[in-house]
C-alpha cells in the first residue's frame, strides 16, 4: 500500500482489497483513507508511528487494527517507510495476523481451561519444565502443604516429603523424567500445613509439542491415607482370620485326643469301677471344654451382628462373685495360683443377667490364671463407689504392651501364646465382656504397666436404687431332691444321642423310649401316656416348636414336663421354645446335673391323675 500522510491511499494490492473485503471499483470510485479504516483507539498508535516514520524514515513494524468493510475489524502487523525518500507519502506492508489472533485466543481460552479444571480438582497439582523443574502448583497444593511458589518452586517440594522417602522419591522421578522420560508414579507420604503426614499417589504425565519433544510435565498428587488406611486393616483382619483359624483347629483337636484315647481305654479295660471312672471324668471335662469353645463362637457371631441379648432381675453382686469364683477355680488350682479375695462388707444389688455376669467375671479370672505364670498371684476386689459398684481383677502375670491395650477388647485379640498356656482360647472372650457389659448400662477397663507387670481388668456396674422385678423366661430349676421314677419320651434323629441320653436316664431309674421323628412320637404318645418329654429342634418330619404344640393338644400328654434339648443356642431359638410350650431349654451336650434337677419338676401320670 502507498499513502500520504494526510491519510489518502494512493496504491493498493489486490490482497490488501481482498483483506478488507473492498474490490478494485470500490477503491477507484470511492477512494480509501487509511485514518478512515483505522478504529479510533488505534490513532494514538498511528500518530507515534507517523513521528517515527518522518524522523527516522522507516517504522519497525507494530500491530493495529483495520475496519473491514462489513464493518468487522482486521488485526495486522503494518510496517513502513518513507516513499523514495519523500517526506510527504510512504509505503506499508501489511500482514494479516487474525489465524494467530485466533490461536492464541484459542491457546489463552484453553489455558483458562485448564487452570480451571486444574484448580477445582481434588487432587494436588502441578508443572514442570521438561527437566521436571516444577514451576506451578495449584491452589490444594499451597493449602495442603502452607507453603508459597517461593518455596516450592524448581525443586522446593523436597521439603514437603518424609525424610525416610526423600532419597527414594527422588531417585524414581529422576530416572522416569529426566532419564527416560516415560510417565511417572509413586506412593510416599507429604507433609501438612499442620506437621501431619498423609499418603499421596503420585502420577506425572509428559505433554509434547507437534514434534513429539516434551515442553512440560503435568502431575497430580491423589490423597490415599483412609484407602490405605482399609487395605491395612483388612491385611491386618485377615492376618486375625488366619490366626484365629489357625488357633481353633489347635483348640478343638487339644479335647479331641483325650476324648479319643479315653473312649478307646474304655472299650479294652477291664471292668474296674475306678478305671471307668477315670476316664469318663476325662471325657466330661474334655466335652464341657469343647461345649465352651462352641458357645464362644455362638456369642462371638452374636456380637458381630448385635445380637447378645439379656434377661435381667435383681442380683445380689457377691453371689455373682462367688459363683464366679466356683467354675474358675479348677483351673486356678491346677496352676498353682494364689487367689485372694477382697469384698466390700456390705452386698450391692444390680440389675443384671446373672448368668452373663458369671460369665463375664468367670473370663476375667480364667484369664488371670491362664496369663500368669505357674504359683502366681491373682486379687479379685469388690468395691462400692456410687453410683455404681466396681469388681477389679488383677494378677502378676506376663502383662500386655503398650501397642495390644487399646486393642485388648478386640475379637481375636491376643496376647503371646506361651509353652506352660496351652488351652489359650480363642481371642473371644473379652469381646464378649465388653458388649454384655455395655449391654447392662457399664464398662470394663484393662490396665498394665507393661510386659512381665501384670494386668488389672475393672468392671463397673450401676447399683440397683430401686427393687426390681425378674425378667421373664424359662423355669428355673431350683428342687434339689431327685425325682422319682418317671415315663420319658426322648425324640430325636441323631441315634446315638438319644441312645446314650436313655442309657444315663435308665441308670437312673427312669422308664426311657426313644422315637426318632415327630409323626411316630405322636402317633404313640396317648399310649406311652409320658410324664417328660425331652424333645430335639431339628427334626425330619416337623421341628420341636411343632411337636411341642401338637403334643400339647393331646391329653395324655399336655400336663407332662416339655424339655427342648437342641444344638440351637440363639436367643430367639429360645423365645420360639417358650411360645411353643416348652419349660425348659437345654443346649447339647447336656449338663446331667440341670437336666435332673429340671426332671425333678415332672409330675408322675399317677399322681396327675389323683389330683385331677
Amino acid at each position: 500500500m502507498q499513502y500520504r500522510y494526510d491519510g489518502s491511499i494512493v496504491k493498493v494490492n489486490d490482497a490488501f482489497l481482498r483483506m478488507l473485503g473492498y474490490s478494485r471499483e470500490d477503491f477507484e470510485r470511492d477512494g480509501l483513507s487509511w485514518r478512515d479504516l483505522t478504529p479510533p483507539e488505534w490513532n494514538e498508535v498511528d500518530r507515534k508511528s507517523l513521528d517515527v516514520l518522518q524522523s527516522a524514515g522507516s517504522v519497525e513494524a507494530f500491530e493495529k487494527e483495520y475496519l473491514r468493510k462489513d464493518g468487522s475489524r482486521l488485526p495486522v502487523y503494518l510496517g513502513a517507510a518513507n516513499y523514495q525518500g519523500n517526506r510527504e507519502e510512504g509505503i506499508a506492508y501489511i500482514l494479516d495476523i487474525s489465524e494467530i489472533r485466533k490461536a492464541q485466543s484459542a491457546l489463552k481460552e484453553s489455558e483458562v481451561q485448564f487452570r480451571t479444571l486444574a484448580e477445582n480438582i481434588p487432587q494436588l497439582a502441578w508443572m514442570a519444565g521438561s527437566d521436571g523443574s516444577i514451576f506451578w502448583y495449584n491452589n490444594r497444593w499451597f493449602a495442603y502443604t502452607g507453603t508459597t511458589l517461593d518455596d516450592m518452586k524448581g525443586w522446593g517440594w523436597e521439603k514437603v516429603h518424609h525424610p525416610d522417602f526423600l532419597q527414594a522419591v527422588k531417585a524414581k522421578f529422576r530416572a522416569h523424567i529426566v532419564e527416560q522420560q516415560t510417565p511417572w508414579e509413586d506412593l510416599f507420604p507429604l507433609r501438612s500445613a499442620e506437621g501431619e503426614y498423609r499418603w499421596f499417589l503420585s502420577r506425572a504425565v509428559p505433554i509434547r509439542d507437534q514434534h513429539g519433544q516434551i515442553v512440560r510435565w503435568f502431575g497430580t498428587n491423589t490423597d490415599i491415607t483412609i484407602q490405605r488406611e482399609a487395605e491395612e486393616a483388612l491385611e491386618a483382619a485377615n492376618r486375625r482370620k488366619d490366626e484365629f483359624l489357625a488357633m481353633l483347629a489347635h483348640e478343638l483337636r487339644n479335647p479331641l485326643a483325650p476324648i479319643s484315647t479315653a473312649a478307646n481305654l474304655l472299650t479294652v479295660a477291664s471292668p474296674d469301677k475306678n478305671t471307668i471312672k477315670k476316664y469318663s471324668e476325662i471325657i466330661s471335662r474334655q466335652v464341657r471344654h469343647m461345649t465352651e469353645l462352641v458357645d464362644d463362637l455362638l456369642d462371638v457371631s452374636r456380637v458381630t451382628r448385635g445380637l447378645v441379648s439379656i434377661e435381667t432381675s435383681e442380683l445380689g453382686i457377691k453371689d455373682v462373685i462367688h459363683s464366679a469364683i466356683e467354675q474358675s477355680a479348677p483351673l486356678i488350682d491346677s496352676r498353682r495360683h494364689a487367689l485372694s479375695v477382697h469384698l466390700a462388707q456390705d452386698d450391692a444389688l444390680v440389675l443384671g443377667d446373672r448368668t452373663r455376669l458369671i460369665q463375664v467375671l468367670t473370663n476375667l479370672l480364667n484369664n488371670a490364671a491362664k496369663y500368669t505364670p505357674l504359683g502366681g498371684h491373682i486379687l479379685l476386689c469388690m468395691e462400692v463407689k456410687a453410683p455404681c459398684v466396681c469388681i477389679s481383677v488383677a494378677d502378676d502375670g506376663i502383662g500386655m504392651d503398650a501397642q495390644l491395650l487399646p486393642h485388648v477388647f478386640d475379637l481375636f485379640t491376643q496376647a503371646e501364646r506361651t509353652p506352660d498356656r496351652s488351652q489359650g482360647g480363642l481371642g473371644l472372650g473379652l469381646a464378649l465382656v465388653r458388649s454384655i457389659m455395655t449391654l447392662h448400662g457399664g464398662n470394663v477397663t484393662a490396665r498394665s504397666e507393661g510386659p512381665g507387670k501384670g494386668s488389672t481388668f475393672t468392671l463397673s456396674l450401676p447399683l440397683q436404687s430401686k427393687p426390681g422385678k425378674a425378667a421373664g423366661g424359662f423355669a428355673a430349676a431350683t428342687m434339689e431332691d431327685d425325682p422319682g421314677p418317671l415315663r420319658i419320651l426322648v425324640v430325636d434323629d441323631n441315634v446315638d444321642a438319644a441312645e446314650s441320653l436313655a442309657a444315663l436316664l435308665r441308670s437312673q431309674g427312669h422308664a426311657v423310649t426313644i422315637r426318632e421323628n415327630a409323626g411316630s412320637a405322636i402317633e404313640e404318645a396317648a399310649s406311652l401316656r409320658p410324664d417328660a418329654m425331652i424333645l430335639d429342634i431339628g427334626l425330619p418330619d416337623m421341628d420341636g416348636y411343632e411337636l411341642s404344640r401338637r403334643l400339647h393338644g393331646i391329653p395324655a400328654t399336655r400336663d407332662g414336663l416339655f424339655i427342648a434339648l437342641t444344638g440351637y443356642g440363639q436367643a430367639h431359638d429360645k423365645v420360639l421354645a417358650k411360645a411353643a410350650g416348652f419349660q425348659h431349654y437345654f443346649v447339647k451336650p447336656v449338663d446331667m446335673t440341670a437336666l435332673r434337677r429340671a426332671l425333678a419338676e415332672a409330675v408322675p401320670a399317677s399322681a396327675r391323675a389323683a389330683s385331677g
